[in-house]
C-alpha cells in the first residue's frame, strides 16, 4: 500500500505540473488536490503511527473514526438500552424532566425483566392518597451548632476548572430556585457559586484549594473566612473519591486557566495533580482532632467527610475510634465506585472502590452496630438518576444524596466523555469561551431546578404507589432483584 500510494502520488505530481503549465486556467485543481498529497506524504515518512504509515491519508479515516467512536455510537448506533456510562432511557428521564415536558411514554418498558440483575419495586393494592413529607433531613450532630436542614437530592461536588463558569452560575441558580444545596467541589468557593444565594456545602480535599497556605497545606485563617460565609451551610473533607479512590486528583492543563488559577493558588497552564493523602491528618485519631478545629473555626457548622468505601476492616477500625474518642462527623458521604470524574486513573476509574449499594449497607450496617447512626448522617453519591435511584439509595441507608451526572443531563450533557479534553461540545465542561457561551445560564438554571422538582415528585409517586405516607416507611423488602433466570431476591434478602 505504501508503494501504491508512492507511485500513485509521484504521478498526480506529474500530471498536476504538466496540468498547470499547458492548462493554467485549472490552477484551482492543484490547490484542492496538493494539500492532500502533503498529508499523504507526512504520513508516509511519519514513524509513530503504524496504520498511517502503512495507509497513507488513508489511515487518517481510521484514525478519525477511532476518536469520534463514542459520538457516532451515542447518535446512530446504540438503541434506547445501550450506552454507558448510561443508557438512553436514563437520559431521556432527566431530559423531560429537566424540560418540564411531557414524563410518560408508550408501549411498554424496553428494560427486559428476564435480564440477570433487573430490579423494580413493588406496590401496594391499597394506594396511599397524599405524601406528607418535607423530603429534607437535619444534619448535625450533638456538637454542631448551626445544623442544616437539607434537602434530600442534592448537587455532588463538581469546581470550577472541572466545570465551566456558565455550568457553575447555572447549578447555583437552580439550586436557588428549588432548594436544595449546591457542592462547590474540592476547586474552591469561587463567586460563581455565589451568584443566585443558593445553599452551599464548601468541599475541600488534599490541595487545601481555596484554603492553602504558600506550602499547599491548610491555612486556618482562610477556611475561616469561607466556613462563616452566610451561604456555606457544611463542610465537607474530601478523603477519596469513586472514581479515584485513593488516587488523587488531576487537572488538565488545557483548564487551568489564568482565572481559575487564582481561586486555587496554583500556576496557570499547567496540570495539577491533587496528592492521595491529606498532609492535615493521616489516620483517624487526627481526622477527629481535624474535625474539632474545623468546628471551631466555622463556628459550629455540620462537618462531614466523603470517602469511597476500600478495607472494610479499616472503616470498622474507624468507626470503633469514633467511639473511643467520642467524638465523630456530622455526617459521612459514601461515593460508590461507579462515581464519575472530570479526570481519572484509567485503573482506578474502571476497578478501584466499592460499588454504592454494597458501600452503603455496610457503612450504615457498621455505624448502627456501634450506636453512632443517631449521630451520624449518611449522604450517598454514584450514579443517582432517576425517582427509583433515589428510593433504593434511601432504602440502603443513606438519608440524603447527591447527582453529580443527574444534574449535567440536566444543563444539556450528552456524554460525549470528552470531559478531561477541554473540548466538551455543550459548553458543561470546557473553558473554551465560544463553547461556554452556547450553555445559556438563564435558561439552563431553570432545567436544573425543574430536574429536582420532578425528581422529588416521582419519589412521591413511587411511595404512594406503596401505600406510604411518608419517606419512613422507605424499605428495602420493596425492591426486589432477579438473580438467576428464575429466581429474584429482594434488597432485604441481599443486604440482610
Amino acid at each position: 500500500m505504501r508503494k501504491v500510494f508512492l507511485i500513485t502520488a509521484l504521478f498526480l505530481v506529474m500530471a498536476l505540473t504538466g496540468l498547470i503549465i499547458w492548462l493554467p486556467y485549472l490552477w484551482w485543481i492543484a490547490l484542492l488536490i496538493i494539500p492532500f498529497l502533503l498529508l499523504g506524504f507526512m504520513d508516509y515518512f511519519q514513524k509513530s503511527d503504524n496504520i498511517k504509515r502503512t495507509y497513507p491519508l488513508l489511515g487518517r479515516i481510521t484514525n478519525l473514526l477511532e476518536e469520534q467512536r463514542h459520538v457516532l455510537q451515542e447518535t446512530l448506533l446504540l438503541n434506547r438500552t445501550e450506552g454507558m456510562p448510561f443508557n438512553w432511557i436514563q437520559k431521556e428521564i432527566v431530559y423531560k424532566r429537566a424540560a418540564d415536558a411531557n414524563k410518560s411514554q408508550p408501549f411498554g418498558t424496553q428494560l427486559s425483566y428476564e435480564k440477570l440483575g433487573r430490579e423494580w419495586f413493588v406496590h401496594s393494592a391499597f394506594p396511599s392518597a397524599t405524601i406528607q413529607d418535607d423530603f429534607r433531613v437535619i444534619i448535625g450532630g450533638p456538637k454542631c451548632y448551626q445544623p442544616y436542614n437539607a434537602s434530600i437530592l442534592n448537587l455532588s461536588g463538581m469546581s470550577y476548572g472541572s466545570i465551566s463558569k456558565n455550568a457553575t452560575l447555572a447549578f447555583n441558580g437552580g439550586a436557588k430556585i428549588a432548594g436544595f444545596a449546591q457542592n462547590t467541589g474540592e476547586g474552591g468557593l469561587t463567586p460563581y457559586h455565589q451568584k443566585y444565594g443558593a445553599d452551599l456545602i464548601f468541599q475541600f480535599g488534599t490541595g487545601y484549594f481555596g484554603c492553602r497556605n504558600e506550602n499547599g497545606d491548610f491555612d486556618a485563617k482562610k477556611f475561616s473566612e469561607i466556613a462563616r460565609n452566610d451561604l456555606v451551610k457544611m463542610v465537607e473533607i474530601k478523603i477519596s473519591q469513586g472514581a479515584k479512590p485513593g488516587f488523587g486528583a488531576i487537572l488538565p492543563a488545557k483548564k487551568n486557566t489564568e482565572e481559575i488559577s487564582k481561586f486555587r493558588e496554583i500556576e496557570a497552564h499547567t496540570e495539577i495533580h491533587s496528592p492521595a493523602h491529606h498532609s492535615a491528618f493521616g489516620n483517624t485519631k487526627e481526622l477527629v482532632e481535624f474535625i474539632k478545629k474545623l468546628r471551631k473555626l466555622s463556628n459550629g457548622k455540620p462537618i462531614g467527610i466523603k470517602l469511597c468505601l476500600g478495607q472494610k476492616t479499616e472503616f470498622e477500625k474507624m468507626v470503633k475510634i469514633l467511639v473511643e474518642m467520642q467524638d465523630y462527623p456530622d455526617f459521612i458521604v459514601i461515593d460508590g465506585a461507579e462515581g464519575g470524574s472530570g479526570a481519572a486513573n484509567m485503573d482506578s476509574l474502571h476497578w478501584g472502590g466499592t460499588p454504592l449499594p454494597e458501600a452503603l449497607h455496610f457503612a450504615n450496617k457498621t455505624l448502627i452496630d456501634y450506636n453512632l447512626r443517631q449521630y451520624i448522617k449518611i449522604l450517598a453519591a454514584g450514579k443517582i438518576i432517576s425517582s427509583f435511584d433515589l428510593y433504593k439509595t434511601l432504602a440502603l441507608g443513606a438519608d440524603a444524596c447527591y447527582s453529580a451526572r443527574g444534574m449535567m443531563f440536566a444543563l444539556g450533557c450528552v456524554q460525549s466523555l470528552k470531559c478531561n479534553l477541554n473540548t466538551c461540545p455543550t459548553g458543561i465542561t470546557t473553558m473554551n469561551p465560544s463553547r461556554v457561551a452556547s450553555l445559556v445560564v438563564d435558561d439552563k438554571k431553570t432545567k436544573v431546578a425543574n430536574y429536582h422538582k420532578n425528581t422529588i415528585e416521582g419519589l412521591k409517586e413511587i411511595l404512594t404507589s406503596m401505600g406510604l405516607k411518608d419517606r419512613k416507611g422507605i424499605s428495602k423488602e420493596n425492591i426486589f432483584k432477579r438473580i438467576n433466570e428464575t429466581d429474584e431476591k429482594s434488597y432485604g434478602e441481599i443486604y440482610n
